[in-house]
């Protein structure tokens, strides 16, 4: 059965392969020139004709080429007849209802974005009385055509005034303003640069913490040397104290350039917690009193390296709860008496902490510490969430109701301590909002509609069976009845033991109800199946989500929902280290490949921005180790012993602050340069995109549906060749 099966995937291949020329797509016929570059890094030879891309006073040659590609590209796709009624359905679908983002709660009133069907960005609001109300409009006074995004925002304890980090042209990094709540208008002076993820934390109604980045400069990596600095409103952002980070002379504990400080407080705890962050699973973490810090004495104690495995930590008065998978791979939730001993240190130690839960074969996720008890969010093997309660810290979990088959996200705790809140989710449901105090949940009062076919989908929990017997968990998600094989997209990250949980896209919903199937591979290097499930997929283990990928696909076609001439693999950022791996390495199996803002050129990382963050996870290239885990994972060097390969489509943005975008043009140059037309390899890209998360709506759907179009003029679907 297996040499049949092989057989007629190999013959099915052929023939799609052999479609390119008449179907209406084709490969930009102009070659960057090539720089011949040879070198020899730790026994490994290496060949990069276009390292010049890389290069800062070569970024307009770069992006001219890049644009002229993207063109030819987005051109014929536009031509295509299918892709306006496709962008229209995607429109419908996504301006059919107002949806919500984000939600805090501070001094009574609920704040929340809000993305109604005639805007094109989310805009924050406030609902305080029963009465809502615009605080913000980022697009408000700009000319509509390039993205202006709210990053993340943070209100003050009481509610009366709100930090808001916003970015522009897609870009991630950007300024804090903070306004009067009452009135909208700006107080203080604005604070940059600014990473989107991190908002601003409150210490009180006038003082925060902010991490302060470097000003972006070409060939500067933006993301080293930030540092934790302290703020009081109405003084100058220059006076601002530097608290932890690159260059600031701490006691007890250092954050290295390549890493993100972070400290974690709130008015209930006299306590901060430090962490020293980047992208792997675990980090360093230290305590320190605010009253030290506020005063300028900046000592802290260091409880955690690497090697204690520490995910998340909580403070509530004097107790740091934190979780590890040190003992369990499915975690544990431990606590520590922080008032333990005298003097700055008071002999705290990891050692002297409690248990508080075990994994009872569950997967911790989470951990959030109210003045009621404890919150702990476990999930299943298809990333769907569940939550505990444990009154006052201990005693035994409860299971708090809430709708099965969905995940949680957007949590967050007030000022007081008092509520959690929390969105759920999942491929039939669009998102709630809950409030849980005691242990109790109830709905938050913000929904967001669910289509109706979305509520008609079908969900099916599979597995595969990877090359080394691994059992691979594979969602399955499609409309209508099945009537044999159909247009299949594999979605799949596996990275930084991030779970692929059960999403609500109104993309998705369009391509199920067109009669596409979603399938989500949930391999090696997330956190489905807990902290060995990650490691088993992280550095020279990457080469295991490989073949778990290749096996979703082979199970896929097994099953009968997909076959290789209709089969597609689709995955972002980590997942370029995956899709064109996988899709080398199983050529037959694939008929189109999409890889979006990817990694794709891994043994570069110490010269990418955002590169040494990256080298807990995937390997650290000055190690003969760390590099040769990077070249099991770089697509640039597996090209020269490809056997082949699908038709491929890349998708950049030039304001991307996480990958460069040199990545995907260095990969595309040596395709054209290695296979002339044998396959498609083009190129996407938007001048006013950065990442994909700070895109407008319009932006992010024209993207889709170009990727749809290519994929579906790949599978020859009628309607999308010519």
């Amino acid at each position: 059965m297996r040499i049949a099966f092989m057989a007629a995937i190999s013959t099915l291949s052929l023939a799609v392969h052999g479609q390119a020329a008449n179907t209406g797509l084709s490969n930009f016929p102009a070659i960057p020139k090539a720089e011949p570059l040879t070198e020899k890094v730790f026994g490994i030879d290496i060949q990069d004709p276009y390292r010049w891309m890389e290069k800062a006073d070569r970024r307009a040659d770069l992006e001219a080429w890049i644009k002229d590609s993207s063109l030819h590209t987005t051109s014929e796709l536009a031509a295509l007849p299918g892709r306006t009624q496709l962008l229209q359905s995607l429109q419908a679908a996504s301006r059919a209802n107002d949806a919500f983002r984000t939600t805090r709660i501070a001094g009574g009133k609920l704040f929340f974005q809000k993305l109604t069907s005639d805007r094109n960005m989310p805009v924050l609001m406030v609902r305080e009385g029963g009465r809502e109300r615009v605080l913000l409009d980022p697009m408000a006074g700009s000319d509509g055509k390039a993205p202006r995004a709210i990053g993340s925002y943070s209100p003050s304890p009481d509610g009366s005034r709100i930090a808001i980090q916003v970015a522009e042209g897609g870009s991630e990094i950007g300024k804090v303003i903070v306004l009067d709540v009452a009135s909208g208008k700006p107080v203080g002076e604005e604070l940059q640069p600014v990473w989107s993820e991190e908002p601003p934390t409150w210490l009180d109604n006038d003082t925060m913490f902010y991490g302060l980045m470097r000003e972006p400069k070409p060939g500067v990596d933006t993301m080293r040397g930030v540092r934790e600095m302290l703020h009081k409103i109405g003084t100058r952002a220059r006076d601002d104290l530097p608290l932890l980070g690159s260059g600031v002379p701490t006691q007890g504990f250092a954050v290295p350039e390549t890493s993100f400080p972070v400290l974690i407080s709130h008015r209930r705890s006299p306590w901060v917690v430090a962490v020293s962050g980047n992208a792997r699973a675990e980090y360093p973490m230290a305590v320190a009193r605010l009253s030290d810090l506020q005063a300028g004495k900046l000592s802290y104690v260091q409880l955690a390296d690497y090697d204690e495995r520490v995910n998340t930590a909580e403070i509530m008065g004097n107790t740091l709860y934190y979780q590890t998978s040190k003992t369990d791979q499915n975690g544990e939730v431990r606590a520590l008496a922080l008032s333990t001993g005298k003097g700055p240190s008071g002999g705290l130690s990891l050692a002297n902490s409690r248990l508080v839960m075990a994994s009872g074969g569950k997967i911790i996720t989470g951990i959030w510490a109210t003045v009621d008890g404890l919150y702990v969010q476990t999930i299943l093997p298809s990333a769907a969430s569940q939550l505990y309660f444990l009154a006052g810290g201990k005693g035994a979990p409860k299971a708090i109701a809430l709708p099965a088959s969905q995940a949680i996200d957007d949590v967050s705790v007030d000022p007081d301590r008092k509520t959690l809140t929390f969105s759920m989710y999942g491929y039939t449901a669009n998102s709630t909002w809950y409030r849980v105090e005691g242990g109790k949940a109830r709905a938050l009062g913000l929904q967001s509609a669910t289509l109706p076919a979305a509520k008609a989908r079908t969900v099916v929990e599979e597995w595969a069976s990877s090359a080394d017997g691994t059992r691979v968990p594979l969602t399955i998600v499609f409309s209508g009845a099945r009537r044999g094989p159909a247009p299949t997209i594999i979605d799949a990250y596996g990275s930084y033991g991030v779970s692929g949980t059960p999403q609500y896209s109104t993309g998705w919903v369009v391509w199920n109800e067109r009669g596409g199937v979603y399938a989500y591979c949930h391999i090696r290097g997330g956190g489905e199946l807990g902290d060995a499930w990650h490691r088993a997929g992280m550095q020279e283990k990457k080469v295991n989500s490989h073949e778990d990928l290749i096996a979703c696909g082979k199970r896929l076609v097994q099953l009968g929902y997909a076959s290789p001439a209709k089969l597609g693999v689709f995955g972002a950022s980590a997942s370029g280290l995956l899709v064109p791996m996988a899709a080398m390495k199983a050529p037959e199996l694939f008929a189109a490949a999409v890889t979006r803002v990817g990694i794709v050129n891994a043994t570069r990382l110490a010269q990418a921005n955002n590169g040494p963050n990256q080298f807990g996870e995937m390997g650290d290239p000055t190690t003969e180790a760390g590099f040769r885990a990077l070249a099991a994972q770089d697509a640039t060097l597996y090209l020269d012993r490809a056997r082949g390969g699908p038709d491929f489509l890349f998708t950049i943005g030039l304001n991307d602050q996480r990958v460069d975008p040199w990545m995907s043009a260095k990969l595309v140059a040596m395709m054209r340069a290695k296979w002339g037309d044998q396959h498609l390899a083009l190129i996407r890209s938007d001048g006013n995109a950065g990442h994909g998360i700070g895109s407008t709506r319009d932006q992010a759907l024209e993207e889709r549906a170009d990727i749809y179009t290519f994929f579906l003029n790949r599978f020859g679907a009628p309607g999308y060749t010519r």
